[in-house]
């Protein structure tokens, strides 16, 4: 029987987005009922410890949080695992990066909730979509600064959860990353975890994936392995597919690249009722 659901955020737990409520009353009212019960639901996300543990008091219920794909894992506020780069190994990746594709940015987020970009776009184009895109984060904005000093400090003082790479947001820019994606794999798999999410590469420290974080919470919390059901979008979340396969679903709207590793379909995250139902019944 499920006994611990689990939800990737942006064009998961959040489609279609709500930039006031970021979830809404029917998403909220499944989740606290199936908490209620004597289940566990965790937010698995890309993002830092601040929109996760936001989207946890919006569920006004006891949670569980997965960030920064892996990084950390927390209980409501308090830290039960973390791990943050070993800082040659992110410079390396930078530095590789820069000599063999067009970059447009290089983001870093840190344990101390810090979300910093380390240049400026030389386009106006990108300056442009860069606003329009921290307006449309609505509920779950965070503060990010533009300050090569401090990205640089976060990355040599060992306090860097994830390095975010923007390739463009071109059709081109989104097959190149995906490309980068692979080289970075075969050149670095042994030091980092490396998804792609069409213009951004997300690099992580090594071991820290989705599925890694909640086979820590299964540990953790003693459930069965066959009782987690996990639901995702993106490539970060082919972690949890692969891991979780009898019971992962994928949204509709996903790419195929993405969807072919999950085993069930859902256009809403709200039809994820149907199969706990189902489930409630066969057991």
């Amino acid at each position: 029987m499920a006994k611990l659901l689990a939800s990737d955020l942006d064009g998961t737990l959040f489609y279609p987005k709500k930039r006031v409520k970021l979830v809404s009353n029917r998403v909220k009212k499944l989740v606290q009922s199936f908490i209620d019960e004597g289940n566990f639901f965790v937010a698995v996300s890309g993002r830092n410890k601040g929109p996760c543990t936001r989207v946890l008091k919006i569920l006004d219920r006891k949670g569980y949080a997965i960030g920064c794909n892996g990084s950390y894992v927390l209980e409501g506020d308090k830290v039960l695992f973390q791990k943050t780069f070993e800082p040659s190994i992110v410079h390396k990746v930078i530095e590789y990066c820069e000599a063999h594709y067009p970059i447009k940015g290089f983001y870093v987020m840190s344990s101390d909730n810090e979300f910093v970009q380390r240049n400026k776009f030389k386009a106006l184009y990108y300056r442009i979509v860069n606003h329009l895109w921290y307006f449309f984060e609505g509920a779950l904005r965070n503060p990010y600064e533009i300050n090569e000093a401090k990205f640089n400090k976060i990355i040599d003082e060992g306090r860097a959860y994830k390095l975010m790479i923007m390739f463009g947001v071109s059709k081109k820019s989104k097959l190149r990353s995906r490309e980068a994606n692979k080289e970075l794999f075969k050149l670095f798999g042994d030091e980092i975890e490396a998804s792609w999410s069409n213009e951004f590469l997300e690099i992580s420290p090594y071991g820290c994936n989705k599925s890694n974080g909640l086979k820590f919470l299964e540990n953790y919390l003693k459930i069965n392995h066959d009782d987690i059901f996990v639901i995702g979008d993106s490539g970060n979340d082919i972690s949890m597919f692969k891991e979780y396969q009898n019971n992962s679903f994928c949204m509709k709207h996903a790419p195929l690249s993405v969807s072919k590793y999950a085993k069930h379909t859902l256009k809403k995250f709200e039809d994820i009722e149907t199969y706990l139902n189902e489930d409630k019944e066969r057991k």
